[in-house]
């Protein structure tokens, strides 16, 4: 097997001609350019078989028997399974109204009979191009709005917890991987002196020498392994005073990032 071979096709492409040696000089055209080409003779095959495997162009003549072009190109965009597949026409017909007719009825593109090679493989490189930055935009679209979508859930989820949790008398915090603090409850404000806005600009170690960050993150890292469980240790408030606390832990993963969850109890100032 040759390289042209093993190439994949740069597209797939049905011409539609009632015209035999249109459909011959058409195929032989676009498939030496790298194209898979199918060719039908009449509107209702093409229909069926665009149907059947959607092609990402068409080429369309429009004087057809039984069922013109216009006509064609009309349902093709009435099906939701091939209304986005761009059509470009080709016809003899060169008056402004046939033209102005087929972009009326969906068409993306006009080339009069008789044509080149050179305006053939522009037109239907170029409306592949825009079809192809066209899709890649509607995916982009469609995962920024996913994410938008999640993000929201999270920040209602968030907002729900927080105001759950400012209830309660004992203190709670979250920490990020860099023992930064991500929250900080009503009750651990009051208990360390310190206003919400202050704490969350500060770290573990601000609060508890017994914790640098490398100490925490190796903290994290053995959490991760293990069930939740409980230590003692040391806060120093605002003024300066120590107090010993009991801190319950617990690991969570959320949005692929690692945090701390803690439940303190404040038990006596030194």
């Amino acid at each position: 097997m040759n390289d042209n071979q093993a190439q994949q096709p740069k597209a797939n492409i049905l011409v539609v001609d009632d015209t035999p040696d249109n459909l011959r000089l058409l195929s032989a055209m676009l498939t030496q350019l790298g194209y898979e080409v199918r060719r039908v003779i009449n509107g209702q095959t093409a229909l069926k078989t665009a149907q059947a495997a959607p092609p990402d162009l068409i080429l369309l003549d429009i004087m057809m028997p039984d069922m013109n072009g216009y006509e064609v190109c009309q349902r093709l965009k009435a099906s939701p399974l091939t209304s986005d597949i761009p059509v470009i026409f080709i016809s003899a017909l060169d008056e402004v109204l046939d033209k102005v007719k087929a972009f009326a009825v969906g068409g993306v593109d006009y080339i009069t009979k008789p044509f080149s090679e050179e305006e053939v493989f522009a037109r239907v490189e170029n409306n592949l191009t825009i079809r192809r930055l066209q899709k890649q935009l509607t995916e982009q679209n469609a995962r920024l709005q996913q994410e938008i979508n999640e993000r929201q859930k999270a920040e209602t989820a968030l907002r729900l917890s927080q105001f759950y949790l400012d209830k309660f008398k004992d203190c709670v915090f979250f920490v990020n991987s860099n023992a930064q603090f991500v929250y900080v409850n009503e009750a651990a404000c009051r208990a360390l002196g310190y206003s919400r806005e202050q704490l969350l600009t500060m770290t573990v170690h601000d609060i508890d020498p017994n914790f640098s960050v490398t100490t925490w993150l190796s903290r994290l890292q053995e959490l991760k392994k293990q069930e939740p469980y409980t230590f003692e240790s040391t806060h120093i408030t605002q003024d300066g005073q120590e107090i010993s606390v009991e801190v319950s832990g617990n690991y969570l993963e959320f949005n692929a990032q690692e945090y701390f969850c803690s439940n303190v109890r404040y038990m006596s100032h030194r």
